[in-house]
Formats: C-alpha cells, structure tokens, sequence
C-alpha cells in the first residue's frame, strides 16, 4: 500500500499540470462609430492615394468609397489641335481600396494592408472590421489601370 500512495500523488500531480492554464481573454468593449472622416481626392490611372486617421478608441471600422467619377475636362478651341469638352462620367470599374497601418518603404510611405478588397464605388461599406486606438491609413489605387483617365473620388472612414 505504502507503494501505491507515491504513484497516486505522482498521477494526481501529472493530471494538475496538464489541465489548459492559458489565460482566458476578458471582453474588450468595441465602440460604436461616432466620428466619420472624408477625403476627397483625385486618383491617375495607375495611380495611389494614401489618407491618414486617427481611432481615439477600439472600436468598429467601417469604410466606404461612396463616388468615383471622371474629371471633366474644359474645351480649349485655341489649343492647337483643339480640346473638345469631356464631362464628368461616373465610373464602374474597381479600384483597391486598403485599410493599414502606415509603413516606410523604399519607395516611401505605403498603407500596409490589415484588410484590401477591390470593388467599385457604392452606398455600403466596401471594408469593415475592427481597429485598436491608435493610427491607421486607408488608400485607394488603381492597380488594374481600370480607370479612363483622372478620376475624383470620396471616401468614408466612420471609426470612434
């Protein structure tokens, strides 16, 4: 008997220590949105913008490119040859629209992606997620040079 009480403490001791002792995460509290950030911007074929924001708080991330349409162009009849008027046309092709975290490169300042999607212009956030407080960019390119020519567009960041 006396045998047999060591392998029992040794198996009671072996089972306490194999049981899972990672932490169990606490809830963090995501806020709504109440602050909305526009850019507006005018975007090349071929071309990128960047836009930075600053999130006050963790909370829900919601980006939408709400318009994308071609600049128009002026008449010039005294140019030579002449420019005849090209108006503003709404554009249907997509554009990458990024959401990151600013990183320095070779090249310069990118938007390192948390989350890209390619999509066109509409009324419902193309990106959504959720950011920690802290500095974040979103960029719009025009990688598949889907574009006509210089194109104008907005975009919405709503965040906390």
């Amino acid at each position: 008997m006396r045998r047999l009480i060591p392998i029992v403490a040794a198996l009671a001791a072996a089972w306490a220590c194999s049981k899972n002792t990672e932490p169990v995460p606490v809830p963090t509290p995501i806020a709504t949105p109440t602050v909305t950030d526009t850019y507006v911007g005018t975007l090349t074929p071929l071309g990128s913008n960047l836009h930075f924001l600053q999130v006050q708080q963790d909370s829900q991330v919601f980006v939408t490119l709400t318009q994308l349409v071609t600049v128009p162009v002026a008449a010039d009849p005294a140019a030579n040859p002449p420019v005849l008027p090209i108006p503003a046309m709404p554009v249907t092709g997509a554009v990458t629209i990024t959401f990151g975290q600013q990183a320095l490169t070779t090249l310069g300042v990118t938007c390192a992606s948390l989350k890209s999607v390619v999509q066109s212009a509409g009324a419902a956030p193309q990106l959504s997620g959720q950011a920690l407080k802290g500095t974040y960019c979103v960029s719009v390119t025009d990688a598949d040079a889907t574009l006509p020519r210089a194109t104008s567009y907005t975009i919405s960041v709503k965040h906390s």
